[in-house]
């Protein structure tokens, strides 16, 4: 059970990669930039978990009353945790409230930065669960259930013009879009084709100067990162997505070839943990979404080896 209603713990549906489309059989809404996050809702109770079922209620106190504004109760909402800038999702200051542990720090951060919630599903509706239902369904159970205000939301979408949407979001900035099939159930905890995320993204050149070992069936788990900054190496992130198997054959033994007992640049003391460093001479393609107020990759993706390009060559935006 989640811990306050009688809603058993549920993991959200996630989505496949896709280039932008057309169909009349999809359903596309904007990809928000925030926390994916499920509201459980019973009579005086709204509790928030996060994508990994972790109690994320206390960071945002200003959502302790979603309930108040939905009809059928026990419910249970997925949706997305965001914080808004001059009118723009802001992931750095949603992030910001993320690190707070003092319950004052928060308060006050709660009234400057206020969450906001964006529901775009509903799985429980009177204690009820209707996850196979049809999207099509849920949407018109979510719009009858829930009553909007400054904390709570149904975002629109539309039916079939998915290139128009991906133009729009594009031009506005935001992350992108996400293509829902109408006639989809929801299947937590699975990623799925019936869910499609087409995202705005990113290019930059950087070179590796680590690497982790993978788990399972994986031989690399992910890349170390770094670029070159007024003459000087700076710690860019990792990518840990983007490679497969015909990848890692192609860079262990390239990177076996350049191992060196410590980092050739100053990292942060969480990164050293289980990497094996190399001397920073490969340059890889990596997209990303942005740079964050760290100066690392968000949302990085391996593309491939470039050995057309210098190291020095490589720099962050």
């Amino acid at each position: 059970m989640a811990g306050k209603t009688p809603i058993p713990l549920t993991r959200p549906m996630l989505a496949v990669k896709s280039d932008p489309f057309d169909s009349s059989d999809y359903f596309f809404e904007v990809k928000w930039d925030g926390y994916r996050a499920m509201a459980y809702l019973d009579s005086g109770v709204t509790e928030i978990r996060s994508r990994n079922l972790l109690d994320i209620s206390g960071l945002f106190p200003e959502l302790s009353c979603m309930h108040l504004n939905v009809r059928g109760l026990p419910a249970l909402l997925d949706g997305e945790l965001v914080v808004f800038s001059e009118g723009r999702p802001s992931f750095r200051e949603l992030q910001s409230r993320g690190r707070l542990l003092d319950p004052g720090r928060i308060k006050r951060a709660a009234e400057s930065s206020p969450a906001r919630f964006l529901a775009f599903d509903i799985l429980y509706v009177s204690g009820r669960a209707v996850l196979e239902e049809t999207l099509e369904r849920r949407k018109d159970l979510l719009a009858g259930a829930v009553k909007g205000d400054s904390v709570l939301a149904v975002p629109e979408f539309v039916r079939g013009e998915g290139l128009l949407l991906a133009g729009a979001a594009r031009q506005k900035g935001l992350e992108g879009v996400v293509a829902k099939a109408l006639k989809s159930p929801y299947l937590p905890g699975k990623r799925s084709p019936y869910w499609k995320k087409i995202r705005h993204t990113n290019e930059a050149d950087l070179v590796i100067c680590g690497y982790r070992a993978g788990k399972g069936g994986r031989k690399l788990g992910s890349l170390l990162l770094c670029s070159f900054e007024g003459g000087k190496l700076s710690f860019a992130g990792k990518v840990g997505t983007g490679f497969g198997r015909e990848a890692e054959e192609e860079l262990l033994p390239k990177l076996d070839s350049l191992k060196i007992e410590s980092p050739p640049l100053p990292v942060p003391r969480g990164e050293k943990t289980g990497a094996t460093w190399v001397r920073p001479v490969l340059v890889c393609a990596v997209q990303y979404l942005e740079i964050t107020g760290d100066g690392y990759l968000r949302h990085p993706s391996f593309k491939g080896l470039r050995p057309d390009k210098e190291p020095r060559e490589c720099s962050l935006p």
